[in-house]
């Protein structure tokens, strides 16, 4: 017979200071603004449009950028868009397109990018 317990990890809590403290640190650091040109790679022309909660409790904000729009953004926006990427499946030539189980590797590209201008 086996018997397995499972339990609930405690979760590392710090004290109320601390984390005050630090969530005024991060806010300070998301909220300061970049300005670039936005480009989306996918639908070049096109828009993208996204719903964005900056911190827990705040309310959802959603918007609305063009294609080689200049534009002033948080720091933390510009890192969202920057890591936004998509995975693209390659299968090997000899293999049979129904073949399951089969390992395939993937390229990952990137789907929309923030240029700031002073990188320009």
């Amino acid at each position: 017979m086996l018997i397995k317990t499972y339990s609930k990890k405690e979760p590392n809590r710090i004290p109320p200071e601390q984390f005050e403290e630090k969530i005024k640190k991060l806010r300070k650091e998301h909220e300061k603004l970049i300005k670039g040109r936005f480009e989306f790679t996918d639908a070049q022309g096109g828009f993208l449009e996204f719903a964005y909660r900056f911190f827990k409790g705040e309310p959802l904000i959603t918007m609305k950028l063009m294609h080689n729009e200049i534009v002033e953004l948080p720091q933390g926006i510009v890192r969202h868009l920057n890591n936004t990427k998509k995975k693209i499946r390659k299968f090997s030539a000899e293999l049979a397109p129904n073949a399951r189980g089969v390992p395939s590797t993937y390229e990952v590209q990137s789907r929309v990018n923030f240029i700031p201008l002073e990188a320009i």
